[in-house]
């Protein structure tokens, strides 16, 4: 991603489970010319050490390089794509501990996890699959495969392939590179299912994809919030806006949606004005406007999405437990 030897405050975009490449490259191109970008990754993935299974842990490993590329201080604006997300938020509560001004978190398509689940079991076949789906997801995004992956054919017989999808270089190596993207992911997920984000005066942006009917590249041990709002109306931020795009998982990063997104970035981030999309504007009506009372329209929508400004969901340290009672939610947004 883009951002060396650029003194301009960069957006620090968190990665998911999924490994390289790294799920914001569509967005930085979308915003080389206004913003640069730099990339943050899973620690262990490579086997240089141990992977973390503790978000917070995570995230303080993340803290001293994002300290180092911004020693002038903040605001320090923050992003991340799925659990990605999650960490981005935690940098976020973990600057503003050390009293640094920190601009809304942007969380793309980040659910939370239902509480009470059991830490998932390691399976590491189960483990290459998913990591296998992940890696193809941005070959839908680039509307070709770079991946290499047969999906038709069985992984088992592809194990070079998909070492190198997921980012390894020397074959000798291989199968050490296998071994630590299984760990990582396997710790990943256990630290995915028991966190349950912190109190905080953080403004959070959740962008998600209207349609999340597909689970392509989904942690399937996993239970995640599918409220409007990915169980984010219940976590106890400062601000909550929500903006739906007019697409499914497939297409979230893909032309033209990252242009909305990288509209998006722009319009939470108070940078220079966003260099125009090539090419008409998306076509197709517009999603409606909420109609309940509660959440409010706080910006004029982007070209066809809508943005929410939900309120905040009460004292942090009070902020009750998310339940999973069918219909029970803090906010409703139809």
């Amino acid at each position: 991603m883009s951002g060396r030897g650029d003194r301009r405050p960069p957006l620090f975009f968190v990665g998911g489970l999924e490994g390289p490449p790294h799920p914001g490259q569509p967005l930085a191109g979308a915003l080389i010319d206004t913003m640069p970008c730099r990339g943050l990754d899973l620690p262990g993935r490579d086997g240089a050490r141990p992977p973390l299974g503790d978000v917070r842990a995570m995230a303080s490993y993340f803290l001293p390089g994002v300290l180092l590329v911004q020693p002038w201080g903040g605001p320090f604006q923050l992003a991340g794509y799925g659990f990605g997300g999650i960490l981005a938020y935690e940098l976020g509560r973990l600057l503003r501990g050390i009293g640094q001004p920190v601009a809304p978190v942007i969380l793309f398509d980040t659910a939370l996890p239902l509480p009470g689940q059991p830490p998932p079991r390691p399976n590491p076949q189960l483990a290459i699959r998913e990591l296998a789906r992940m890696r193809h997801l941005p070959c839908l995004w680039q509307g070709t495969c770079r991946c290499g992956i047969d999906h038709g054919v069985p992984l088992s017989e592809q194990g070079a392939r998909i070492a190198r999808a997921l980012g390894a270089r020397d074959p000798a190596r291989y199968e050490d590179y296998l071994l630590a993207s299984i760990g990582t992911y396997t710790a990943a997920l256990r630290a995915y299912a028991a966190y349950r984000p912190g109190p905080s005066d953080l403004a959070v942006v959740l962008a998600r994809p209207a349609d999340r009917t597909s689970n392509w590249g989904l942690p399937s041990q996993l239970a995640l919030h599918d409220s409007r709002c990915l169980g984010w109306e219940r976590a106890p931020v400062a601000e909550l806006h929500l903006a739906v795009i007019p697409t499914d998982r497939g297409s979230f990063f893909a032309d033209p949606h990252h242009w909305d997104l990288a509209n998006l970035v722009h319009r939470h981030l108070a940078t220079p004005t966003p260099p125009p999309p090539p090419g008409p504007p998306l076509a197709g009506p517009p999603l409606s406007s909420p109609t309940l009372a509660g959440p409010r329209l706080v910006s004029p929508p982007l070209a066809g999405l809508p943005l929410y400004g939900l309120p905040p969901a009460g004292p942090p340290p009070r902020t009750p437990e998310p339940t999973t009672e069918p219909g029970d939610r803090a906010v409703s947004i139809p």
